[in-house]
């Protein structure tokens, strides 16, 4: 199964998040709010502190963002991620 990386664990985020993690594969997950994330560290989530930590962690990363400036804010490294 694939080493995949999620950044973004709110209502469309968690829940593909979720599939991926009963499908089998092994999930490393942030959230600017790890409490939101909790019931996907139940079930079986890695937790990471910051998006470059998830980056770190995995071979391919999926994003779920709220808009494309929290993106470019994640992607040029104002979030840990650069």
């Amino acid at each position: 199964m694939a080493n995949l990386g999620f950044i973004g664990l709110g209502a469309m985020g968690g829940r593909v998040t979720k599939r991926l993690l009963d499908a089998g594969h092994t999930v490393t997950g942030y959230n600017r709010t790890k409490s939101k994330a909790q019931w996907l560290l139940d079930a079986g989530m890695r937790w990471a502190d910051t998006p470059r930590a998830v980056a770190e962690a995995v071979d391919v990363i999926f994003t779920m963002v709220t808009n494309t400036n929290r993106w470019t804010q994640w992607y040029t490294g104002r979030f840990g991620s650069g």
